[in-house]
Order: structure tokens, then C-alpha cells, then sequence
């Protein structure tokens, strides 16, 4: 887990799928002491976990890229899905009363942008590609640099990168207007934080 602060918001950039990352930041999210949380998911994506806790937190079956990813992941700690660090986010606000509010886009707004940016030669190189993956092999310094390591080469396709980069910019822009309303704590992936701090500083 990686911290970053700017002015009143606090970002916290959380590694999906790891157990250990959702203990820490139900931690953060219990002694923050500000007015809202925010979360790098979508709003499709934020009701379907408050369903998921609500129906009592069943089995999710992974298929593809997640599921290689979840698998290497454990190399590093206990894994699950849905990603700790987001569920944990969803309890701890509920239970503590402060809002929880979805930073990504909206499925039809992704939609969009995914269309806008990734040719069919890309889609369909990107799908070849994902058979391969629970073969991948990475030299890795620990579960951090499998992240980001992890991340680049699932988006070196160009397309990909693009969609990212809009994730980056649709969500830095919404922490800047979140945080107008006071003290703001974000959960953001890990692998998109640095990306989400850096176009933040146009908005503050």
C-alpha cells in the first residue's frame, strides 16, 4: 500500500486481491476523520459489492487475465476476489457513516471511451494474448513491482494505455470536485495512482 496526501485529500493506492490490503485500509478509512471516501471503481461496480456483502459475500469465479493475475498475486499473500481493499472500503464507510462515492466511470461513459480508443486489431491481439498469461512470467523485487510490472504489460498495447490514461484523468478530475466538500480518503488501484496524482495537480 502506498500514501500520498494532497491538500485534503488522502490517497491511498491498494493492491487488488491481496487480504492484507483490505485490513489496511479499513484501518486508514477508521482513523481518517474527514468527510467523505471515495473509491476507483465504477457506480455499476460499487452496487454490485454492496450486493456481494449483502448476500453474504459468495464464491467469484475469475476467468482469464484476473484470474492469472489473482494466481500470481499469491505468491505474495493470501488472495481473494472481490478485491479486499475495496470491500473492506465499502464496510468501513457504511459502518462508520460517511459517504462512499464511485471515482470511475460509468459503464456506458467506458464504453465509449474503450471504443474511441482500442482498434479491432488491438481488441482482438489483446484477447490472443490472454491465453498465454498463466504461463507469463515475471522477475520481480516484490508484490509492488509485480503490480506495475503486471500493468505495463497487459497496456502495451496502445489502445489500452489510452483507456487507462482517461481512467486517470476522469478520476483525478472527480477527487478535485469530491474535495471541495471537505477532507476527502481515496482508494485508488495501486498501479493507477501515480498516474491519478499527477493529473490531480492541474485540478488543486
Amino acid at each position: 500500500m502506498k500514501r500520498v496526501e494532497k491538500r485534503d485529500v488522502v490517497l491511498i493506492g491498494a493492491i487488488k486481491g491481496l487480504v492484507s490490503e483490505g485490513k489496511a485500509v479499513k484501518k486508514e478509512i477508521e482513523t481518517f476523520g474527514g468527510n467523505v471516501a471515495a473509491i476507483s471503481i465504477s457506480p455499476e461496480e460499487l452496487r454490485g459489492l454492496r450486493e456481494y456483502i449483502r448476500e453474504g459475500e459468495f464464491e467469484i469465479s475469475l476467468y482469464g487475465y484476473e484470474e492469472a493475475y489473482l494466481e500470481n498475486l499469491g505468491n505474495f499473500g493470501a488472495v481473494k476476489a472481490p478485491a479486499p481493499c475495496y470491500v473492506e472500503a465499502v464496510k468501513t464507510t457504511e459502518k462508520i457513516g460517511i459517504p462512499l462515492v464511485p471515482l470511475d466511470m460509468d459503464d456506458e461513459s467506458f464504453a465509449d471511451v474503450y471504443i474511441e480508443n482500442v482498434s479491432k486489431r488491438e481488441f482482438i491481439a489483446h484477447m490472443f494474448r490472454e491465453r498465454r498469461m498463466e504461463k507469463k512470467a515475471f522477475r520481480v523485487e516484490g508484490v509492488e513491482d509485480y503490480v506495475l510490472k503486471w500493468d505495463r504489460y497487459i497496456n502495451r498495447i496502445k489502445g489500452l494505455r489510452a483507456v487507462e490514461e482517461a481512467r486517470e484523468e476522469h478520476m483525478a478530475r472527480k477527487l478535485s470536485e469530491i474535495s471541495k466538500k471537505g477532507r476527502v480518503i481515496a482508494v485508488i488501484d495501486f498501479e493507477r495512482l501515480d498516474g491519478v496524482v499527477k493529473r490531480m495537480a492541474k485540478y488543486l
